[in-house]
């Protein structure tokens, strides 16, 4: 018996001719979903972005807690916690002996001020802060450029606010340092002016500074220092270790700045909530347009379909006629979607993380790889979409006799 099945290809290209056919439908399709694919598209990579620069700032925001002595000055920002510099100390050894479980890291720090370092000009004041290279999580983290190099004794880090190149000698109290790395801008006064070095490097300027300025500072004592800056161990909370330190030491005061970074977090996390449930909402919704308009273009076009079902189409070519006109309908709009999507990340680079880069707060781009991977994935889930709106109502007309079809019934 001969075989009068239609060809494959002839499908596919009724498909094409159809979209053609109807331009003002197919274009509203198209526009629809390009919209859809270019929120989708843009929320999706800002939220990305969004995510990496929490990873970095957060990090960046390194204490949950600060002790210091009790007559101690501060500095509380948005960016993180900093001991001001004061002659008051404490024992380097001082959480040492506590021994809480609620501390799971702690960093000791020293600061000194002076005007007689001999960097700058004539009575320049410089923060010199000495900190501990394997336990820092306040510093290191806030680096933003450094030679290309191990860090090697002898290296100085410079707060943000210090314009002297990388690689360059500075001289401190008649001995050379030479400028590793520069830190971003945290607004942060001591931070941001400050010239940053292992405490082994600071205590060993101890002799210099006493021969110059003819006493040595409390917190360049090798058994003293500023403050400690303390990460909490997880499951433990501020209120319960601020407690449990109060009751076990004495002439010391602890610092939080944990309620507004706590609010920080929190609505930055809503708002990444509620970012992907638009996204999904948004797919559903382009779902479910494609459906209700290809079931009006079925309707209209029962007649064709009976035709092509009586020369010898198949159920399964009938329904991938009609997943063909959908998928490229909306993998059309998806690409379009996406290439506008790329313009609004420019309009929002040259608007908004602009003013928040002008203002010291860092944005950090997704990476390109990654960026072009989500424009991949959003056009696949266009056309995606639009084969599963397609799909129920071109697998309904498929189950129709021609006869019926061809008169327009059933």
């Amino acid at each position: 018996m001969r075989d009068f099945s239609v060809p494959r290809w002839l499908l596919g290209s009724l498909a094409l001719q159809n979209l053609g056919r109807r331009r003002a439908r197919t274009t509203l399709l198209v526009v629809a979903v390009a919209i859809s694919s270019a929120i989708v598209f843009t929320g999706v990579v800002m939220m990305r972005s969004i995510e990496t620069s929490m990873a970095i700032g957060f990090s960046r925001l390194g204490a949950d807690l600060m002790v210091i002595a009790q007559n101690a000055l501060t500095n509380i920002t948005v960016a993180l916690l900093t001991v001001e510099p004061t002659n008051e100390t404490l024992d380097a050894d001082l959480l040492a002996r506590t021994q809480l479980d609620g501390i799971g890291r702690a960093a000791a720090q020293r600061v000194f001020r002076t005007e007689q370092s001999d960097f700058g000009g004539q009575g320049d004041s410089v923060d010199l802060i000495g900190y501990d290279t394997e336990r820092d999580f306040t510093i290191q983290p806030w680096i933003t450029e450094r030679l290309s190099r191990p860090t090697r004794t002898g290296d100085a880090i410079l707060g943000a606010a210090r314009d002297v190149p990388l690689g360059t000698q500075i001289v401190l109290f008649g001995k050379q340092f030479q400028v590793y790395a520069k830190l971003g801008r945290s607004g942060a006064g001591t931070h941001e002016r400050g010239i940053f070095m292992p405490s082994t490097d600071l205590l060993a300027l101890a002799p210099a500074i006493k021969q110059q300025t003819g006493q040595t500072p409390p917190m360049l004592e090798p058994g003293k220092v500023s403050g400690f800056l303390i990460e909490l161990a997880p499951g433990a909370t501020e209120l319960q270790l601020r407690f449990a330190l109060l009751a076990q030491l004495s002439g010391i005061k602890v610092i939080s700045g944990g309620s507004l970074l706590t609010g920080i977090r929190q609505g930055i996390t809503a708002l990444l909530g509620g970012a992907a449930s638009l996204v999904s909402m948004m797919f559903a919704s382009t779902a479910l347009l494609v459906s209700v308009l290809f079931s009006a273009i079925i309707t209209e076009r029962r007649g064709e379909l009976g035709l092509l079902k009586a020369i010898g189409a198949k159920r399964a070519q009938i329904v991938g006629m009609v997943l063909t006109e959908a998928i490229l309908a909306t993998g059309i709009g998806g690409l379009c979607g996406v290439v506008f999507g790329m313009l609004l990340l420019r309009v929002f680079e040259h608007s908004l993380v602009y003013y928040l880069t002008e203002m010291g707060v860092p944005f950090f781009w997704l990476d390109p790889t990654s960026t072009i991977l989500v424009g991949a994935v959003c056009v696949f889930g266009a056309g995606l979409t639009g084969a599963i709106g397609a799909l129920t109502p071109a697998w309904r007309v498929s189950r129709h006799d021609p006869y019926d079809l061809i008169r327009g019934e059933g």
